[in-house]
Parts: C-alpha cells; structure tokens; sequence
C-alpha cells in the first residue's frame, strides 16, 4: 500500500520538514529518506533530581513516620529514621517545597524548602509549624493541602527569612531562646534518640513543649500548638482582615507564660496601664508600665512597688486599695485605680512594639475627653482614617450638641494634622504641632489578630479607646451573655464593677435591629426589653433606643439612649452615654 506523504518545497532559507502521515521511521523508508536527509532528533538533558534532607524533632526524634514533600511540579516522600533525619529525592519538581509528617500521637507538623538549586534542607518542629504560620497568614495545613504552582511562585526565600525571624522574636518574648540557633529551618538539628543526647535546638522544643502544656492546663500538646498556630497566624502581615477573629484570645507570647491560678487569661509579663484621669501636668502622661506574675497574683508598678491580687472569683479581684479588676479573656484587665483619694478607671494589657505602619487603616473611636481648652468633659466618637506613615488624613467627629465634622484635616484649621512617631518609652505619640498638644497611644493586638488603640494625654485626663472599623452582624437569637460594667464619670471618677447579663429575644434583619432582655436588678433577675440598631450611627456601632418599657414585674421602666462600641477581639464594649456623659465598659466573663 503506498504511502501518503508531502514534502513541502520551498526557498532555501525556509525549508519546512517532511511530513508523513504514519509513524516517522515508515515514512522514512516509503519516501525513500535517509539519514543524510532527516532532521537531527533532540534529545533532552535528563532534569538534576532535587534533594530534600532535614530532621523531625518536637524535642525527641520523630522516627520511622512518613514525611511528604510538595514542590514546584513534583511530589515525594521518605520514611524517616531512629534520629529523624529524613532525605527525599524528586526525579521531577524544583524549590520551593512545603513538608508534613504526623507524629505517632497524630500531631502533625509543617515546614517550608526555599532557594534555587538541586538541594534543600528543612527541619520539621513545632517551630517550623509556625514559620508557616506566620508565613501563610492561615492554617499551615489548609497551605499544604492547597500548595499549586501559583503559591510556590508566590514563595520566597526572602519572606520564609522573615517568617522566621518573627516567629523567633515571639518565643524569645516568652522565654524560649532560639537566637543562637540560627536558621531554624535549616541549622543543625540532633534530636534525642536512644542514647543520644539532643543539641541546644533540640533543648529548645523541649522547652516549648513544656511550656506549651504546662502553661495551658487541660490542653494537650497537639491541641496547645494548633491554638499557638492560630495566634501567630492571626498576627501575620499575611493575615487578611477576613481571618481576623472577634472572638477574644491571647497573643501568642502569653500563651507561653504562667497563668494565674483563678484565671487563666490573666500570664505573667510586661503590660501597659492606662489611666483615664485629670492629673496635673508634672505627673505626665496617665501611663505605667506594670509587671505582673501570675502564679502569686501580684503587679509591680514602675516604682518597684507590689501590689498583691485577691482573687474574687473567676478573672475577678481585689486590689489593696479594695478597688475592683477583672480580666478579660484576650488578657486585658479593667480596674477602679487608686490615687489616694478616689477611684480612676484604668486598663492595662500586654505591652507590644509595633510599626508605624499598623496604624494604617480606618477606626471607630469612642473618647471622653474636653473638645476644647477647659471645656467641658463629653463624650464623642468618631471615624478616623490613618495612613502608613501614621498620619490622620480625614475623619468623621461627633460631640453632643453639634452638627458632626466630616473631612479631611489638613484642610480646617480646627484639626490640624496629626501624626504618629514611635515612642522611645513604648506606644506612639501623636501631636498637633500647630499648639505642642500630644498624645501617649499604644497599640495591642488579640490572640485573634485584631487591633486595640488606646490613647491618653497629659493633664486633661482624656481616655480614647479605638478599634478597626468593620460592619456589625445581628447577634444570635437566644445568645446569652454574661459581664461585668464599670462606669467612669465626666469628673473622672470611677464607680464599683457590677454584674449583668442579658439575653436576644427577637431579630429584625429588616430593620438591622434586634430585641434583647437586659437584667436591671440582678438579686430579684427582673429583666426589661431593650431595642438595639448595629451599625448606627455608623458601621461598627450600635444604639440602643430611647423608650420607656415594661418590666418583667410589670413596672415601667426608662431606657436611656447610648451609643456602644465593641473593641473587636477583647470581649470589651466602651459604651458612651450621652445622658450624663457618662463612659461605661462591659467586659464579657
């Protein structure tokens, strides 16, 4: 049968192939082609196989469990060894590459490979755990699982360095030293097995793990670290506003530190007290730096003096001076502060260093302070916008009796510009420069890796509490909560902590409106309605309405109307009531 073939003929330069109809080496022979006639035939250089070793370690060897590799366009897996050490070899696939291996008690750990070249090497630990953590901005074990050619693009060398370095920063904070190691993901590792003694990095996971379950009774290792992954992930740069929690947590330090015997968002460490006060204007700023240890429940101020905690029940004490502090779940306490002659509000939270730069975005504020030189002391809020540089660049000011203020600052002579600096002495301050006012503002970030902004200024007492601004939702109908109320007057006297508790009735998604039960007499439990509209007056706070209602024992009863705002992810409302200007916090139990 003959052979169906052409040749296409054409000027020299641009001689096409001869194409055949069948297989290449029949058409040859139909044609009557030679191998002086034929094209050369390409042969590929066989790809350089790519070579990943490293150690999986928790403080002992993870021996004899299978650790996989995901690469950019390859796949592999080994079987790792009585020291841990693993080596994997990928005939196809090139850096970077995320690992996993499940420890025997279904622990499972993550690390990351990056670089260019035929080799790597990546230690597999808890602490790589949350290299990825922090690196990914998510669940390190959603970011293997999801690990494409886009991701590993997206990988570099570069920001895994910076993932460690922050992580690193983070346990130093908590006393567990990593800073001789080296690189984590990639410095020697000898992971106790047999007779074998670990290094000093294998001392160090020992240490974390200690500290890890000692510091979290009830919670096993594997359920510790997992909590652990989620703060670090929570605080990353990478974090998008969408991961963020509301629900009220501890940073990833103070997991790692002691916990109080009562209360177990109460750790030891460095925080930072503000009180909201009209102190005299040599006394500077209305802030201390305290320190507290948890296991004998006592907070040292900056003058070196103790001052011993009893407890009161759960996250609730007394203070020497018999005032009253509760802890929040996310570890901030509220307090009656003493100066010897009445009590002040004060609230201290963990001390933290932060960039300029994370200030940037836009905040509801609620603040009671003068608006004016020896003014009166009222209670406004307002919605403020703040660049990466720290400067205020437009805001929304609303203050009772006034029409509110809405615009840009550099453009009104009645707000000039303000601007934030780093502090030699903690926090931001930020200054009008026009007339030398300035601000002490300090910034802590939740184990949910939302942002509290607190500011306090000399002299004129001034309490300013902010938070990122974000869109309210309806509650839960049939959700319950429980609280302590503190309430500060426009004289900067602070009355007792009381009890409340309230529960949702009814949802009116039309209306962005809910009704709720509020108990008013806590000893009888008699309960009134209350109607409460989110996002009004704008998103991010809530109102409740004016009214005058039935009681639960048939009496009436007087709803005053307050504007409330919840500092997203430290179980804190700041409630401003305009009735009597009149700042009130509720701190969920």
């Amino acid at each position: 049968m003959p052979v169906a073939c052409s040749l296409v003929r054409r000027s020299a330069a641009r001689q096409k192939r001869l194409f055949c109809l069948i297989p290449v080496a029949l058409a040859l022979a139909a044609c009557g082609g030679g191998s002086d006639s034929a094209d050369p035939v390409a042969v590929p250089t066989p790809a350089t196989p790519l070579s990943l070793t490293g150690t999986a370690a928790t403080g002992a060897a993870i021996a004899g469990q299978l650790v996989e590799a995901k690469c950019n366009g390859g796949n592999g897996n080994a079987t790792s060894l009585a020291d841990g050490s693993y080596a994997i070899t990928l005939s196809a696939g090139q850096l970077p590459c995320v690992l996993r291996v499940t420890t025997a008690d279904g622990t499972v750990l993550h690390s990351v490979a990056t670089g260019t070249g035929s080799t790597a090497k990546a230690n597999i630990t808890p602490v790589s755990e949350l290299v990825l953590a922090n690196l990914s901005g998510g669940a390190p074990a959603g970011y293997f699982t999801a690990f494409d050619a886009a991701a590993a693009t997206a990988l570099t060398a570069a920001k895994a360095d910076d993932a460690v370095t922050a992580v690193v920063a983070t346990l130093q904070a908590a006393g567990v030293d990593l800073t001789g190691t080296g690189n984590v993901l990639t410095a020697t590792l000898v992971a106790a097995n047999g007779s074998t003694a670990g290094n000093a990095f294998d001392q160090a996971l020992d240490a974390l793990k200690t500290r890890l379950t000692t510091n979290n009774p009830g919670a096993d290792f594997k359920t510790a670290l997992a909590t652990l992954a989620d703060a670090v992930a929570k605080a990353s740069p990478a974090a998008p506003a969408t991961a963020l929690s509301n629900t009220p947590s501890l940073p990833a330090d103070l997991l790692l530190q002691p916990a109080a015997a009562n209360c177990s968002a109460l750790r030891s460490g460095k925080y930072r007290l503000v009180i909201n006060r009209n102190q005299p204007a040599s006394d500077g700023h209305a802030t201390k730096l305290l320190t507290i240890d948890a296991a004998t429940e006592t907070i040292t101020d900056d003058e070196g003096t103790p001052n011993k905690l009893t407890a009161n029940g759960n996250c609730r004490y007394k203070t020497p001076a018999n005032g009253d502090l509760v802890v929040s779940q996310a570890g901030i306490f509220v307090a009656q502060i003493d100066d010897g002659s009445t009590f002040h509000l004060g609230m201290a939270f963990p001390e933290q260093a932060h960039p300029v730069s994370a200030l940037a975005g836009d905040w509801n504020t609620v603040q009671l302070d003068r608006t004016e030189d020896n003014g009166p002391i009222v209670l406004t809020n307002s919605t403020a916008t703040i660049d990466t540089t720290g400067k205020l660049t437009g805001i929304t000011f609303c203050e009772p009796g006034v029409p509110c203020f809405s615009g840009t600052l550099a453009a009104t002579a009645g707000f000039p510009v303000l601007n934030h600096t780093v502090n030699a002495n903690g926090g931001f301050t930020s200054g009008q420069p026009s007339n030398g006012y300035t601000d002490r503002v300090f910034l802590y970030r939740t184990g949910g890796g939302e942002l509290l902004r607190i500011s306090t200024t000399d002299a004129g007492g001034h309490l300013s509490l902010s938070t990122r601004k974000a869109t309210n939702s309806l509650p839960a109908e049939g959700r319950v909560a429980e609280y302590w109320n503190i309430t500060q007057n426009n004289n900067y006297t602070a009355g007792s902590i009381t009890e409340g508790k309230n529960t949702v009735r009814t949802l009116n998604a039309a209306a962005g409106s809910f009704l709720r039960d509020s108990q008013i007499n806590a000893s009888t439990g008699v309960t009134r309605p209350e109607t409460l509209k989110i996002n009004t007056p704008r998103d991010g706070y809530s109102e409740r309405v004016g009214e005058t209602v039935t009681a639960s024992d048939g009496s009436a009863s007087t709803v005053g109307t307050f504007i409330a705002l919840g500092l997203r992810g430290t179980g804190i409302s700041a409630v401003g009531i305009p009735g009597n200007n009149t700042l009130a916090l509720s701190i969920n139990k």
